[in-house]
């Protein structure tokens, strides 16, 4: 399992998401903060929302097994860090799915994606 690392403070501060793993963990940090500086609130606290699903696969193809909110502060960010880190030991420990419920399930997701509406 590959430790967590995340972008700096100000990384966020201008508004961007996140793509990440360790292990079986797969995770995005949605960011709440408008990319556009004149869009932004002044003294506003944005927000992290990690949403959690367990690999191989993609977002579009897994489920979503957590998520959390934290603030976009500097103790915010190291709560997240905190939070990851022991979901992907869990995740490692006691994996959600089996590789088979993984696969059925991306397969039922593809399936979807190709049937005519």
């Amino acid at each position: 399992m590959t430790p967590i690392k995340l972008p700096t403070l100000g990384y966020f501060q201008n508004g961007n998401d996140w793509l990440g793993s360790s292990g079986a963990l797969r995770f995005q940090l949605e960011n709440s903060t408008p990319r556009r500086e004149s869009d932004r609130e002044e003294g506003k606290v944005y927000q992290l929302t990690a949403v959690l699903w367990q690999g191989p696969f993609s977002r579009p193809y897994a489920q979503e097994v957590g998520r959390e909110t934290f603030p976009l502060t500097g103790e915010g960010l190291n709560a997240l860090l905190g939070f990851l880190s022991v979901r992907a030991r869990e995740m490692a420990d006691r994996p959600v799915f089996t590789a088979e419920e993984t696969a059925a399930f991306y397969q039922a997701k593809k399936r979807e994606e190709l049937s005519p509406s």
